[in-house]
């Protein structure tokens, strides 16, 4: 009885240790990375939570109201800060590694090879330390995927509420939903009739219901019509996510600044996810094999990357959903190949080591490198370090003299964001500088064409920056009251305005 309990004392500190260094590698140097635009308009969004009360959901924003409370809840605790809001998607990205440390599944095999790819996964790990929707999106898309895997192992109640937690969750997120379900249709086809008459066995579906489980279907709806309707106070939200679908697809289809070639998946996984490759590969033989399981995961991975490489729209960020399907691949192979101990499992184990050792280089490029490898294929129109440095040197400027905070500033460039969640609490003004020079001014961020506009207006002498804000955009320029921040800025700058300084 003694060494029982000291086996089960031994599972909890394992478990701990484990949670501790997912916990660690999820919120170390958390604003490592300078702030993507996306993540100030996420920013702002809740910022105008605090003022309306709600979130009013909107069709054509392509994302679903849960995020947005959930950062509301942690900005209300913990202010608003680039750490809060990237502390969401951290906690959902722990979560989704000590999801499989729980007996959700039989495989023990498939439980410990999930955790070890996703914890080293380069998408888990950046996208965990981002404050954009994708992390916990995934994490619903996981629960989905534990519940069909369960289901075919164990018809139980247990089964049925990761099913209906997944799909309700993934919907109050991301349009992108209808994709992954639609996924795993295909993955059922494959699986073969014996699989899919056991998915809809009605008999087995009702033995497993329990009150329980209606009582959890009872919150999630209700969960899902006070999320859209803001809590009651926006009833069109319900019907803006069903019109949601027509601008989804439009986007998707059409021209914009994020079309890519059919192959642009494979071209960044091979860069940032070596071992996703694998699993590709893998997932073309899976589709042949007798594994009913192994051919459903198979299917419902490769389509999803086939719709997803199809659509000419694509941001990188979007590779989150991908990756996992073919860990999922690569788990159910481990748990076949390696029990063999032979030189198929042996060269597999190979092929896993050298690829798990592709992703922890990945990982430090993208997240823990100081500084970053802008070039990363994940780090995507993101904000450079010299806007990171300058958008710290304005704030602390302004934390130095508090009266700044009532005079304006010009954030005049036609590409805004994420400046009205950064200076959310400056005066400012956003017109264009080619359109409208503010005058008096203590800052202005101009595009290059608003020059002139500007320098009229001086009324003493003022630091010009020519600086790249954001990758692959153009140079601005930035103008720095010089008795405000003569002795602070360490950079290249030109002085201009009237009583200009003698070299």
């Amino acid at each position: 009885m003694k060494s029982i309990r000291v086996t089960q004392i031994q599972k909890y500190i394992i478990w701990l240790v484990i949670l501790l260094l997912t916990v660690f590698s999820r919120f170390y140097l958390l604003t490592n990375k300078p702030l993507h635009f996306d993540e100030g308009i996420n920013g702002w969004f809740v910022l105008q939570m605090k003022i309306n009360g709600f979130y009013k959901y909107d069709p054509t924003n392509y994302h679903g109201p849960l995020y947005f409370y959930l950062v509301r809840a942690f900005t209300a605790i913990w202010g608003h800060s680039i750490e809060v809001l990237r502390s969401v998607p951290a906690v959902f990205s722990v979560a989704s590694v000590m999801l499989f440390s729980f007996y959700l599944i039989r495989s023990r095999a498939v439980r410990w090879s999930m955790m070890l790819f996703l914890f080293f996964s380069p998408a888990f790990l950046f996208y965990g330390r981002s404050g954009i929707h994708e992390m916990s999106f995934v994490f619903f898309q996981l629960l989905f995927a534990l519940g069909m895997l369960r289901w075919s192992e164990k018809f139980d109640g247990t089964s049925l509420a990761l099913l209906l937690t997944g799909v309700v969750g993934m919907a109050t997120l991301k349009e992108t939903f209808a994709i992954t379900l639609a996924s795993w249709v295909v993955g059922l086809f494959f699986a073969g009739p014996t699989m899919i008459r056991q998915y809809f066995n009605w008999g087995k579906i009702k033995a497993a219901w329990s009150k329980r489980l209606t009582y959890l279907v009872v919150m999630l709806l209700i969960s899902f019509v006070l999320l859209f309707t803001g809590f009651l106070r926006n009833w069109m939200g319900l019907f803006d996510f069903i019109k949601a679908f027509l601008p989804w697809m439009k986007t998707g289809v059409g021209e914009t600044g994020h079309n890519k070639e059919f192959l642009y998946w494979v071209k960044v996984l091979a860069e940032a996810e070596p071992l996703v490759l694998f699993g590709v590969g893998m997932a073309f033989v899976g589709l042949f094999t007798k594994d009913a399981r192994l051919r459903m995961v198979s299917a419902f991975s490769l389509f999803q990357l086939f719709v997803y490489s199809w659509i000419p729209y694509k941001t990188v960020w979007c590779i989150l959903s991908l990756v996992w399907g073919f860990y999922f691949v690569l788990a159910i192979y481990a748990e076949k190949i390696l029990a063999r101990r032979d030189w198929q499992g042996y060269l597999f184990g190979s092929i896993i080591l050298v690829g798990t050792l592709g992703s922890i280089r990945s990982d430090w490029r993208s997240v823990y490198a100081q500084p970053l490898d802008l070039n990363h294929p994940y780090i995507y129109v993101n904000s450079t370090y010299e806007m990171k440095d300058l958008q710290n040197l304005i704030l602390q400027v302004a934390k130095d003299h508090p009266n700044l905070l009532t005079e304006s500033v010009q954030i005049g460039m036609k590409e805004q964001w994420p400046f009205p969640w950064v200076y959310r609490s400056f005066k400012t003004h956003w017109d264009v500088c080619a359109d409208r020079a503010v005058p008096d001014a203590w800052l202005y961020y101009c595009d290059t064409a608003g020059e002139a506009n500007v320098e009229s207006q001086l009324k003493e002498p003022f630091m010009k920056i020519r600086i790249m804000l954001r990758q692959q955009r153009e140079i601005s320029v930035v103008y720095l009251k010089k008795s405000l921040f003569g002795e602070l800025y360490t950079g290249a700058f030109q002085v201009v305005g009237p009583a200009k300084e003698k070299e």
